[in-house]
């Protein structure tokens, strides 16, 4: 067979033919006739000019992939991220009515901060003290079940990219999120309530925040992969990115190098700023510093030719089938 077109569709026999991946198996085919044609120019019949590029198919693949790195992504897009049928109704409404409670806890926080009597009324509060603790008390309930709630189903919520959690394991984590949120509202009304005790405010604190977070590191550390397979694919060709990049010894020790001296600029112009204006604006040299370095590792990327159409060719992943349908990843 020397029919180019048929054979890049026999390479994607069984793939949903969507607009973006007939544009990439356009590409291919493309590809392919030029190779064919440049080693018949060379002498070689089609015959042998075919049977040379099919070797080389590997080749001609990542050239096409390099390509069509958006059309590819076009494809994931269409066939996983533009699903919008997640959120029923009921589900709707269940968010809406979370985001009611917390709009109502600010508004009713915000009456209470601004038509409070600034006047002391006692030997230990002074007005503002108990206008706050009037804020925060406000607040305490509505903050509380808001966070619940929005915990409870955005974990249990189907995304293109996860699979919903369990109810019952939802529910554990809107408890400890639940927990965590009473305890910081609780703080600063303690705080303000006791004229500015500290210390009767973090012995407030500790008894909700402290089996929150245990309760919530328990749930995280003992948590199982919600990952799609096209997701799970994704982040696999991600990390295979990131070991091509450090694989390589030159630019792995050049990147180590520039981070050195990106941070200790960074921590020069933290001790300098702090002394001049002072260290609660100098911590944002920390901030510019990450931003720079992030901003190097990409232009390293970019220059050692590392790429996301090379990282999952490289993964070697093809998305698994959804609904019986498969997606192609190369």
């Amino acid at each position: 067979m020397t029919d180019t077109k048929a054979f890049v569709d026999s390479l994607f026999d069984g793939y949903e033919k969507t607009g973006p991946l007939a544009e990439f198996m356009e590409e291919l085919a493309g590809n392919f006739e030029d190779k064919v044609a440049s080693d018949m120019k060379k002498g070689l019949s089609r015959e042998a000019a075919f049977s040379k590029a099919k070797s080389e198919l590997g080749d001609i693949s990542a050239l096409a992939a390099e390509l069509s790195l958006k059309a590819r992504q076009d494809v994931f897009a269409e066939r996983y991220l533009g699903v919008r049928s997640y959120m029923s109704v009921h589900r709707v409404a269940a968010y809406v009515v979370c985001g009611t409670l917390l709009a109502f806890g600010l508004i009713a926080a915000a009456i209470v901060y601004f038509t409070a009597d600034t006047r002391a009324v006692n030997a230990v509060l002074t007005g503002e003290a108990e206008r706050m603790s009037g804020v925060f008390g406000t607040l305490l309930l509505f903050i509380t079940a808001a966070t619940a709630g929005f915990t409870f189903f955005g974990l249990t919520q189907e995304t293109a990219e996860l699979y919903p959690m369990r109810k019952r394991r939802a529910t554990f984590y809107a408890c400890a999120a639940a927990l965590i949120a009473f305890g910081f509202v609780l703080f600063p009304l303690v705080y303000f309530a006791t004229g500015h005790s500290l210390m009767e405010a973090i012995a407030t604190l500790l008894p909700f925040f402290l089996p929150g977070a245990i309760f919530l590191a328990f749930l995280l550390l003992t948590e199982k992969n919600r990952l799609k397979p096209w997701a799970a694919a994704r982040m696999m060709a991600e990390i295979q990115r990131s070991r091509q990049f450090f694989d390589d010894t030159t630019v792995a020790v050049r990147f180590g190098l520039y981070s050195g001296v990106i941070w200790i600029f960074a921590l020069g112009v933290f001790i300098t700023l702090g002394f001049v204006i002072g260290f609660q604006y100098s911590w944002l040299s920390f901030v510019f510093a990450t931003a720079v370095q992030l901003a190097v590792k990409g232009a390293m990327t970019k220059k050692s030719g590392i790429s996301a159409a090379g990282a999952f060719q490289a993964a070697g992943e093809v998305v698994p089938a959804v609904n019986g349908v498969r997606t192609c990843a190369e």
